[in-house]
């Protein structure tokens, strides 16, 4: 089995670097809110650090429903372990990946590159940053059914006929 995990820096960033840019946007939004006497002009900058604030959170709890601290992976199955608040494990098996999608899977330079389980309808998650992200990736395409790997050759294929010409 081969080990992948996130550094304690990267770990941080993927767990909590939500609070800070929430922190400094709500500090934002409370001077908004005070000038909003002085003129309707603050009203759109209000929405907008609204939308802000609640995109950037929806994004961290899936990121928190998703996002293992720690994979596992052999010929046969992943394991992931160590999400957010939770003490669960996730074992996926390789044919019974349904979807594979996000970053280099969408023939993406980066992002959240996500696998699908069709079985227990799961999902989990892991960015490029991860260690061992590639040997992962190639780990993932070379044991997933073969029309999923056809599939995400076509999303990344026609880019690459693109940058040649």
């Amino acid at each position: 089995m081969t080990e992948h995990k996130y550094s304690f820096f990267g770990l941080l960033i993927y767990r909590f670097g939500n609070i800070p840019v929430t922190f400094f946007l709500f500090l934002y939004l409370i001077s908004l809110t005070i000038n909003l006497g002085a003129g309707w002009v603050y009203i759109v900058p209000l929405i907008i650090t609204l939308l802000l604030i609640y995109f950037l959170n929806k994004h961290y709890i899936t990121l928190y429903k998703i996002l293992p601290s720690k994979i596992l992976a052999n010929d046969e199955k992943i394991i992931c372990s160590g999400f957010f608040f939770s003490k669960k494990e996730i074992t996926i098996y390789f044919k019974n990946i349904n979807k594979l999608s996000g970053g280099i899977f969408s023939g993406k330079i980066s992002g959240l590159m996500k696998v699908e389980d069709r079985d227990s309808q799961l999902s989990i998650g892991f960015f490029h940053k991860i260690n061992g992200a590639k040997e992962l990736e190639t780990l993932i395409l070379s044991k997933v059914d073969r029309l999923i790997y056809n599939e995400v050759l076509s999303r990344i294929g026609p880019k690459k006929k693109e940058e040649k010409k």
